[in-house]
C-alpha cells in the first residue's frame, strides 16, 4: 500500500471506524487515482473532482448514497494528504431523497420463520425482528453476550458502544436448541465462520446478507426488503405496542432522538384520524 493510502487507512482505524467503512473509502479512492493517474492530483479543484462524479456516478444515474460516499473519501484523502478542505458549496453533497423505510408485518415474519428450516437462518431473523439488531451486530454476537437470565442481550454497536436489547423467549428457546447441535463447533463467537481457517474470528455480515436473499426469494419478497427491513420493523411494533421513544432510542442504540422519531410516525394508525369527509358516503 502506498504512503499516501497507508497514512489514510492509519486515521480510519485510529478513529474507530467499522472495517466495512475503511475498506469503502480506500476502494472509492484508488478508483479517484486510477482515474487521474497521469496527473498530479494534488492540484485538482473542486470542478475536477466533481467531474469526476458527474462522469462515473451521476450519468449513469447512482444512488444519493453511491455518489456521497465517494465525495466524502475523496475529500477526506486530500484533507489528510493535502492539507486542502474543499468548499461545500461548490462541492454539495448529493441530497438523499426521503422515505420511510419499509416494513413487514408480525404476520410476514412468522411466515418467514415457519418457511424457514434451517435454524440458523431462523434465528437471524429472529434477533434482528425481535431484539431489533443490525446485520453486523448479529454476526458478532459472542456467546458471552446472551444474558439469558436476565432476558437480554449484550451489543456493541456503531462505534463501540455498549447497549442492552430485549431476548424474547422464542429466540432464547431456538438458541438453546442451536447451542446444543453446534457446541462443539462454537468458540468465542456464536455465529463462527464458514471456513475453518477463519476460526478464531465470527461469520461475515456477507453471508447473513446473502441468507437472507435466498429467503427473501422464496417468501417473494420485493427488492427493497433487506435484513435492516428486521430492524425497521422491530421498532415500528414497539411503538405499536405502547413502547416509550426514548427507550427505544437506547434499544436501537441511535445517538439522536431524531433517528427514532420517524417510528412514531410508522406506527401512526390513521383510522382514528377525523377527516372532513368523515361520514361521506356517495359523491
Amino acid at each position: 500500500m502506498s504512503e499516501d493510502m497507508q497514512k489514510v487507512k492509519d486515521l480510519l482505524i485510529l478513529r474507530n471506524c467499522k472495517k466495512s467503512t475503511i475498506s469503502n473509502y480506500l476502494s472509492c479512492i484508488n478508483r479517484f487515482k486510477n482515474y487521474y493517474i497521469n496527473v498530479d492530483i494534488s492540484k485538482l479543484k473542486e470542478s475536477d473532482i466533481l467531474d469526476y462524479l458527474k462522469k462515473n456516478f451521476i450519468d449513469i444515474e447512482c444512488c444519493a448514497a453511491t455518489i456521497n460516499v465517494n465525495r466524502a473519501a475523496i475529500k477526506y484523502y486530500y484533507l489528510v494528504n493535502y492539507n486542502i478542505e474543499f468548499n461545500n458549496v461548490l462541492l454539495p453533497q448529493s441530497k438523499i431523497a426521503s422515505r420511510y423505510p419499509k416494513i413487514l408485518t408480525k404476520d410476514n415474519i412468522l411466515k418467514l420463520l415457519n418457511n424457514e428450516s434451517n435454524l440458523k437462518h431462523k434465528i437471524w431473523i429472529l434477533l434482528g425482528y425481535g431484539s431489533g439488531l443490525r446485520i453486523s451486530e448479529v454476526a458478532s454476537l459472542k456467546v458471552s453476550d446472551i444474558l439469558s437470565k436476565e432476558h437480554k442481550i449484550r451489543v456493541i454497536g456503531k462505534g463501540d458502544k455498549e447497549r442492552y436489547v430485549p431476548l424474547p423467549n422464542i429466540t432464547l428457546k431456538l438458541l438453546r436448541i442451536y447451542w446444543l447441535k453446534n457446541k462443539d463447533k462454537i468458540n468465542e463467537y456464536l455465529f463462527p465462520p464458514i471456513y475453518k481457517k477463519f476460526k478464531n474470528n465470527h461469520i461475515s455480515d456477507y453471508t447473513i446478507q446473502e441468507a437472507f436473499y435466498k429467503i427473501k426469494e422464496n417468501n417473494n419478497l420485493g427488492d427493497d426488503i433487506t435484513f435492516h427491513t428486521l430492524r425497521h420493523s422491530f421498532a415500528t411494533e414497539y411503538i405499536k405496542s405502547g413502547g416509550d421513544i426514548w427507550e427505544l432510542r437506547n434499544i436501537l442504540g441511535h445517538s439522536s432522538i431524531n433517528s427514532t422519531m420517524v417510528y412514531l410516525h410508522m406506527a401512526e394508525d390513521f383510522s382514528k384520524v377525523i377527516s372532513p369527509l368523515d361520514g361521506v358516503e356517495n359523491v
